[in-house]
């Protein structure tokens, strides 16, 4: 995982998106370390945590513990997919941008460089955290828009009960011996991007992937639209078959469930989680969000989080989980085969990309 940077990550150049909109977005400046009542008593903050899992168990017992000691601020969680919660951001921005739906939160790569674009994040200012220092360099950006926690991947998740012979190749996700059995969750836009790099194209040719899903959507049984769901498609092999998360993915097969997580040969795509800060918000809120990401930031909760979300942590003095060591998806060999993703190009077409995939595949199945 050493050579995968910022550059890769979001894009090559300072006009890309996610790139040019640090002074776009703003710069927060904390006047103090620590969180400022609001007039009447208690300073609340609403924390977007992801939904399912044990994703909410981290936030919720940093939660817990950051209010017994900072008797003055309340701390709230909204629990949802980033795909489905993000939209919700939307909407409440344009209707009252001074009053965003959450403060501050977990996001995923992809959310991260749209929320960028969207002007929907602020800058971080790492001085003013002093955990910020131990946090790996591939984490803390350029444009401050936010700061890594740890880092996902997507690989292939099947039923061993369903499938006898396990998946190897991201090809198998269109392999006719698994017609019909394939479950995507929404939009999956690495399912394309996958399917047109095997065939000639990559992010920017996509024309490759979507021919071959359009020809291809019998493929897939449903799309789901919530962990929940996902896991009991799975588990119950109504569609045994997926491309996700190897953390969530990880956290059902610790609770039972009849899974298994395989590194696809032509290499996992690696996902960063970031904190990122809300705009629109007060000055007392922001030094409030600049106190808890700090403490967040902490080698005992990114070990936490490490653990929780089965990640790897960001924070160079938190230690991998001893559960995590021997798992495949952090195999040296799996993060040195890492596909090289520049999510400004994934950011940027999002929307379109979306649209085309509920026209040409989604309608079809």
């Amino acid at each position: 995982m050493t050579d995968i940077s910022r550059r890769r990550f979001l894009g090559a150049t300072a006009g890309t998106a996610g790139l040019a909109l640090a002074t776009a977005c703003g710069s927060v400046s904390p006047q103090s370390a620590a969180p400022s009542a609001s007039k009447g008593g208690k300073l609340t903050l609403t924390m977007f945590a992801f939904l399912g899992g044990d994703l909410g168990k981290m936030p919720k017992e940093f939660a817990k513990e950051y209010m017994a000691s900072h008797k003055n601020v309340e701390l709230k969680i909204y629990e949802q997919s980033n795909s489905v919660g993000y939209t919700k951001m939307l909407a409440q921005k344009k209707a009252a941008p001074d009053r965003p739906l959450v403060n501050f939160g977990f996001f995923n790569a992809q959310t991260s460089v749209q929320g960028a674009d969207d002007k929907m994040f602020t800058k971080l200012d790492y001085a003013a955290m002093s955990n910020a220092a131990d946090i790996d360099e591939r984490f803390r950006y350029d444009d401050g828009i936010g700061i890594g926690i740890g880092i996902d991947q997507l690989g292939l998740l099947y039923n061993k009960q369903e499938i006898a012979q396990a998946p190897g190749s991201w090809a198998d996700l269109w392999n006719h011996a698994h017609q019909g059995k394939v479950a995507f969750f929404s939009f999956p836009w690495y399912a394309v991007y996958m399917a047109a790099k095997l065939n000639g194209g990559g992010l920017e040719n996509m024309e490759p992937g979507w021919e071959l899903w359009k020809r291809e959507a019998g493929q897939i049984r449903l799309l789901v639209e919530s962990n929940p769901q996902y896991l009991n498609v799975l588990s119950n092999g109504t569609a045994p078959l997926t491309a996700y998360f190897a953390g969530t993915g990880q956290q059902w097969i610790n609770s039972g469930a009849p899974l298994a997580y395989v590194v696809p040969k032509e290499g996992a795509i690696p996902l960063p989680v970031n904190l990122q800060a809300v705009a629109g918000q007060s000055q007392s809120q922001l030094e409030a969000i600049h106190d808890i990401i700090n403490e967040m930031l902490s080698p005992k909760w990114c070990a936490r989080w490490a653990e929780t979300s089965v990640e790897v942590p960001a924070n160079t003095k938190a230690e991998l989980p001893e559960n995590l060591a021997g798992l495949p998806a952090f195999s040296k060999a799996t993060s040195d085969g890492f596909q090289q993703i520049d999510y400004g190009i994934v950011g940027r077409n999002n929307a379109e990309w979306q649209k085309r995939w509920e026209t040409d595949v989604a309608s079809r199945i």
